[in-house]
């Protein structure tokens, strides 16, 4: 027989009528018992009963419609009839009983196992860097209280999805779990069920209780995997009437820590800091204002007074700005959470050596943190500064530079990316490699107008030779930059000229920087113009009124001495040397000694200038652009053997 004639025998006998019935009266149990099998006492596991007791009876109800409904037709037709039941219609219909009992035992067999097994089984969620936050535990003793238990979990919640820091497994989601398991055989916990069934990475957990009206918070993170405790965090105590500014408190060390706690490695005190002060950190960090930055780590202090890395910064700061006494002070002030914290020892030990002027144990401490985080972009800065200008090692720069690529910086809204690449080009133009010095200042300059990469530009240039982009370069600087920058990078081309040797051709910019020097208030430039223009009797004017108006600028009077000797005053000179020496004082870094050395040269007092020169690097005397081996005063010194000594004076 044929599948179509037998699928039409069972129409004939009304066989699909019958299953249809089964089908559609084991639907409506089903719905009925999924609704009423609370409110009647049963158990959740009933509408599961049910369901394996009608597959089970199925192929059953399929043989009962062969025995009580074909068979009998069967008996009662005629001999014609009978012939058409034919053995191959028995056969098929036996057959799809077997099939369908198959299908309906296995369905049972997946059933029973999943839900009867010897421990629930709830749908588990893949490993992941879910944050589960479980309601804050009442251990006061009174009722009242519990809302605040939810409150805290809340603002945990909050804190955690509104500054986007993993994605939260919140209260609810945690009670539709342990209304699963409540009645199954499992007695689990709230926090075992959680970890073994939803299985996120971390679990904020926490209690609070009663002290002599006082509550007090504590709450822990603990690893969802391992069950052991990540971070333990210091309890907050207020008065009863005000729970929220405990769970306020609270919220931010715990959203202060999961906002760090990628970087841990980063991190400089044991404690994490509160998170709205490590935003303001990050903001004073990226800020090109100095004005900003002392601003936004005031506000960072302010909110956690205990934030170490905010309190290095503002050293920093002040030393930046040239304040070294409040730089000082506040350095003295700082303590460290522990003797073994090894990154804070090396900090404090790096800004006490600066200070002090030891450029190499400066360094020193400074490599040790470099080594521990090499990927902080300041930290990897400041490492490059000092190589170049604290002990005068450029070789060591492009080392450090390397470590972070800079091949995809947005330098316009990056201001220290655009300093490290200020550094490589001054340490490639030390080291010669002038062409590396002008493409990664042009691949900047491209994006964003950097004064302070003009310089190594220029220098590149002038030292190369190349005349045509010098002369290009400043035609379209004198007809966009402003008077003061374009007068530095006048006394910048002078300058490296009569390293060259080439006085004619610095005369020629010297010569502009003074036309511009005479049309800018601050009469330094027009002074430093002068000077090097060879005019000492102008200079020596100038610098002259410039001493008056600032006594103690070591700079001015230096120059005035000099102006004094090349004008043959040297009863001036030797006076004007006397107040120089009298200026001696701290945090001064040698540059008394530096500029006596300058008379020196000019003076043609050689042992002098090399003795004074040795004093001022001993003294943490910088190697910058303008300093030593880049100063035109020494020119005829620079290559002797004894010059370069001092160059090397911290390896």
């Amino acid at each position: 027989m044929q599948f179509k004639s037998f699928i039409n025998e069972c129409h004939k006998k009304e066989v699909f009528k019958l299953l249809s019935f089964y089908i559609v009266s084991s639907w409506v149990l089903l719905q009925v018992l999924a609704v009423t099998w609370e409110a009647l006492g049963l158990p959740h596991t009933s509408v599961t009963y049910l369901i394996i007791f009608l597959l089970a009876g199925f192929p059953v109800f399929i043989f009962l419609v062969w025995k009580f409904r074909i068979a009998p037709l069967k008996k009662n037709e005629d001999v014609e009839e009978q012939e058409k039941l034919t053995k191959e219609f028995h056969k098929i219909y036996f057959s799809a009983i077997g099939v369908i009992g198959i299908i309906c035992a296995t369905a049972i067999f997946l059933i029973v196992g999943n839900t009867f097994s010897k421990n629930s089984v709830l749908p588990s969620a893949i490993h992941t860097d879910k944050i589960a936050v479980l309601k804050f535990g009442n251990n006061t003793g009174d009722p009242k209280y519990d809302i605040v238990g939810k409150m805290a979990s809340d603002w945990v919640i909050h804190g955690i999805t509104e500054n986007q820091l993993g994605q939260v497994i919140s209260e609810d989601v945690i009670s539709q779990y342990n209304d699963m398991l409540r009645s199954g055989k499992s007695g689990e916990d709230q926090e075992n069920m959680v970890r073994k069934y939803l299985k996120p990475a971390r679990i904020i957990s926490g209690n609070f209780y009663l002290n002599n009206g006082q509550l007090i918070f504590q709450s822990s993170i603990t690893d969802g995997e391992t069950n052991s405790t990540i971070i333990s965090f210091k309890k907050n105590t207020c008065n009863s009437a005000n729970a929220l500014d405990c769970i306020k408190d609270l919220s931010e060390s715990i959203t202060g820590y999961l906002a760090t706690s990628a970087n841990k490695k980063l991190l400089l005190q044991e404690r994490p800091p509160k998170y709205e002060a490590y935003k303001y950190l990050l903001d004073a960090k990226s800020t090109g204002s100095d004005e900003e930055q002392l601003a936004l780590l005031n506000s960072a202090l302010e909110i956690d007074p205990t934030y170490f890395e905010a309190k290095v910064l503002r050293v920093a700061y002040f030393y930046n700005q040239r304040e070294f006494k409040k730089a000082d002070s506040l350095l003295k002030l700082i303590k460290p959470d522990s003797h073994r914290n090894l990154r804070q020892l090396n900090l404090l030990n790096m800004y006490e050596a600066t200070l002090k002027g030891d450029n190499r144990k400066a360094y020193e401490m400074l490599l040790r943190e470099y080594k521990m985080a090499p990927f902080d972009l300041i930290t990897n800065k400041t490492a490059m500064v000092l190589a170049l200008q604290f002990v005068n090692r450029p070789q060591d720069v492009e080392e450090i530079f390397n470590v972070i690529k800079s091949d995809s910086v947005d330098f316009v809204n990056c201001s220290n990316c655009v300093e490290r690449i200020y550094v490589k080009a001054l340490a490639d133009v030390q080291l010669n490699n002038y062409q590396k010095a002008i493409n990664e200042s042009q691949k900047v300059l491209a994006q964003i107008d950097s004064d302070i990469l003009k310089k190594p530009l220029l220098q590149a240039w002038v030292r190369t030779g190349s005349v045509a982009d010098l002369n290009n370069f400043l035609f379209q600087q004198e007809l966009t930059a402003t008077p003061e920058n374009l007068l530095l990078l006048y006394m910048t081309a002078g300058k490296e000229y009569l390293l060259k040797g080439n006085n004619t051709t610095a005369e020629i910019y010297f010569k502009k920087a003074k036309n511009l020097g005479s049309q800018i208030s601050d009469k330094h430039y027009l002074a430093e113009a002068l000077f090097y223009l060879g005019d000492f009797a102008r200079a020596e004017e100038v610098y002259h009124k410039l001493h008056i108006e600032s006594p103690k600028s070591i700079d001015f009077l230096g120059k005035l001495a000099i102006s004094n000797y090349m004008l043959g005053n040297n009863s001036e000179a030797e006076k004007n040397l006397h107040m120089l020496k009298n200026l001696r004082g701290p945090f001064q870094f040698g540059e008394v000694d530096y500029v006596l050395a300058q008379y020196d040269a000019m003076a043609n007092k050689e042992d002098e200038m090399y003795l004074n020169l040795l004093k001022s690097v001993a003294e943490g005397h910088l190697f910058i652009s303008t300093s030593f081996q880049n100063d035109p005063l020494f020119r005829k010194y620079i290559n002797s053997d004894r010059f370069q000594k001092i160059l090397k004076f911290w390896y």
